[in-house]
């Protein structure tokens, strides 16, 4: 893998769902088709709440030692908090819920180019081909994989750098549970909703925004002219707030921001002191104005 970076992200935590219905218990909860997740791929995917609003995001993946579990690569902070609302749901299912993070973690490969990456460890990540590969492995062979994919290790703030340049938001950094919808943060257009596969907790609102066109906030990558704003910044268009700064890269002058698209077009847009110029990425297929909006919540 000449001119790989990889990096492990200590940030991630692991959890195994087990037991003879974990599937079926799955495929009743979250927003993407958890059959898919069957050892030649991995499956973004989130659980909403009942109102449609974000609560977690993970990959799924087919357990190697039994591909009848299913292991999510889950944000480490919030482990415990995804395994107490999944046990919510468990009845009297046949179902284990296993926290794995102190032995297993994740590792991530890409290209700084953003070109696609055909071979190496893991799978490719679902959300666009410019991210990379994902691998869930004992942590303890991590090091040595990176070694043998001869990927040049790098910290992991690389990687965030790497996907802000891209335009795809991170959920620690860029979405807030219980309020961001996951239409807005692009969950669609990144492969993380099957609207074809059934039931799952919110699909009637997240379902209805959909046929709608109707998502009036999108995550967005914006070009920083100035110093660049914290967290949390508002954006201002005038005397309107129109959006919020999130995930930065400062040595890069660009940022993610949640913004009114009916706000921002023919704008001056600020953060603090510096000028903000969103950018619709290209595999983003959307329209900013009055008009109504392309593409919400297509999956490619």
């Amino acid at each position: 893998m000449a001119g790989a970076l990889a990096s492990a992200l200590t940030e991630r935590g692991v959890l195994r769902i087990g037991g003879p219905e974990a599937r079926s218990f799955l495929q009743g909860l979250v927003t993407n088709n958890v059959d898919l997740a069957d050892g030649s791929r991995l499956v973004y995917s989130a659980l909403l709440t009942p109102q449609g609003k974000f609560l977690f995001d993970f990959f799924m993946a087919a357990d190697p030692a039994d591909k009848d579990a299913v292991l999510l690569d889950c944000d480490g902070a919030r482990t415990g908090e995804l395994a107490k609302r999944l046990a919510m749901y468990k009845l009297r299912a046949k179902v284990e819920i296993e926290d794995r993070s102190d032995s297993l973690g994740v590792a991530v490969f890409w290209h700084e180019d953003g070109s696609a990456m055909a071979e190496g460890p893991g799978l490719p990540d679902p959300r666009n081909a410019a991210m990379g590969r994902r691998a869930i492995m004992a942590k303890s062979g991590i090091e040595g994989a990176i070694a043998a994919a001869k990927a040049t290790s790098a910290p992991e703030d690389a990687w965030h750098r790497h996907r802000i340049s891209l335009g795809i938001g991170d959920a620690a950094k860029d979405f807030e549970p219980d309020r961001t919808f996951p239409l807005e943060v692009n969950f669609a257009e990144l492969n993380g909703i099957d609207f074809q596969k059934g039931c799952f907790v919110g699909q009637e609102v997240t379902s209805r925004t959909k046929r709608r066109g109707s998502v009036r906030k999108r995550l967005l990558p914006v070009d920083v002219e100035g110093d660049m704003p914290a967290h949390g910044t508002p954006i201002k268009g005038g005397a309107r707030e129109v959006g919020t700064i999130l995930s930065t890269d400062a040595e890069a002058g660009r940022a993610l921001a949640l913004v009114r698209l009916d706000l921002i077009r023919d704008s001056i847009l600020e953060a603090g002191l510096s000028e903000i110029r969103p950018e619709i990425p290209g595999w983003l297929d959307i329209e900013t104005g009055e008009g109504k909006e392309n593409g919400a919540g297509e999956n490619e």
